[in-house]
């Protein structure tokens, strides 16, 4: 990380980002696995789809060849079955801190039982009411109940039971033994997932693909955008590989020193898409990035429920919400300037090909006034 600084513009940062997650230039059929090279979000379900749609000519049925597993800030993942490893044992946390860090406010609720140690327990037995099948939502939080001691199982005011703390079941996907292989209704079916590829250092891995997608990047970043501890993510980062450093339009950054041609050449991008809120390229933490407006900031990054970004030439260029109807799927532009005839023929390509993500046949694309 020695020598002078390279000097990129946001113009060069957005440019790298966006051909890093394959949105300027969509990947072919086959191009499932590497669309999801830093994961797609499946929140709420069906976002994964729309992540892929955006980045790899393929149909809703190239996403059987995704795992999805609790995984960064214990958020469903749509992950390649060989890059398990990167996204579960990847987050595996090194000590008491990281592990708190990992299973967020459940901690706080233990009683002279350590993040660690409550993280091993449930662990061991979300494994064990697994092995012998898939489980729908309920039975699996029974199972969990059945095997584990009255500290470990939470209050839960809305479903007036005791299970386990989310988010300290979601943590255990961090240990391999969690996935999502269904669903009956709007709840999820539980089920253990394949057995991971070996890999030698995962973490590090993980630490790249951030890199590799969020560039140019802090240590402080990749701590917000995995959900660990900032500790935990400064001994990951220190195993990334050799960096460059960057002056980001005066702000100091780094990036993977291989990439650095890439960085400074990055080509324009150009074309439209349209974006889930939870998009991957969403979902790095330095947001004034991707919107400079506060204002946009604040309409995109809401608590729930918030809108879809529209990708014109690189930047957003309105916002966009889905309603099914029927066989149908409505989807509503708001524009922040005029969209030329041509923009508007490649959104309504865009539309017509996320509706079967959606369960439609068709799509109708209609602009609305901010």
């Amino acid at each position: 990380m020695k020598g002078t600084a390279v000097r990129v513009t946001r113009g060069q940062a957005l440019a790298f980002r966006l051909g890093r997650h394959h949105l300027t230039e969509r990947l072919g059929p086959g191009g499932a696995q590497s669309a999801a090279v830093v994961g797609l979000q499946d929140t709420p379900p069906g976002t994964a789809g729309l992540s892929l749609a955006a980045r790899a000519d393929v149909a809703p049925e190239a996403l059987g060849e995704l795992v999805l597993v609790p995984s960064i800030r214990g958020a469903p993942l749509a992950v390649a079955e060989q890059d398990l490893a990167v996204f579960t044992a990847g987050l595996e946390p090194p000590d008491e801190e990281a592990a708190r860090a990992l299973v967020g406010n459940a901690w706080k609720g233990l009683d002279g039982i350590t993040a660690m140690q409550a993280l091993d327990r449930v662990a061991e037995a979300v494994h064990d009411s697994l092995r012998d099948g898939p489980r729908a939502r309920d039975d699996f939080h029974q199972a969990l109940r059945e095997r584990l001691p009255n500290e470990l199982l939470w209050w839960c005011k809305g479903c007036e039971s005791h299970h386990v703390h989310p988010s300290l079941w979601r943590a255990t996907g961090t240990r391999g033994v969690l996935a999502i292989v269904g669903r009956e209704g709007r709840s999820a079916v539980f089920g253990l997932p394949p057995k991971a590829p070996t890999l030698e250092d995962p973490g590090a891995e993980l630490a790249r693909r951030f890199l590799r997608a969020y560039a140019p990047a802090r240590p402080k970043l990749l701590a917000d955008w995995a959900g660990l501890a900032r500790s935990h993510a400064d001994t990951l980062w220190e195993r990334a590989g050799p960096l460059v450093r960057v002056d980001l339009d005066g702000t100091k950054a780094w990036a993977l020193a291989e990439d650095e041609p890439t960085l400074v050449n990055a080509p324009e991008p150009d074309g439209v898409r349209l974006l889930a809120n939870l998009d991957p390229l969403n979902a790095g933490r330095d947001r004034e990035l991707l919107a400079p407006d506060p204002t946009v900031r604040k309409r995109i990054w809401t608590v729930l429920g918030g809108p879809g970004t529209v990708l014109v030439s690189g930047e957003i260029g309105g916002l966009w919400r889905p309603t099914k109807k029927g066989k149908k799927l409505l989807i509503t532009v708001e524009p922040f300037g005029k969209l030329t005839t041509s923009a508007r023929e490649k959104l309504a390509a865009e539309a017509e090909r996320i509706a079967p993500f959606r369960g439609a046949e068709t799509s109708q694309l209609q602009t609305a006034t901010l």
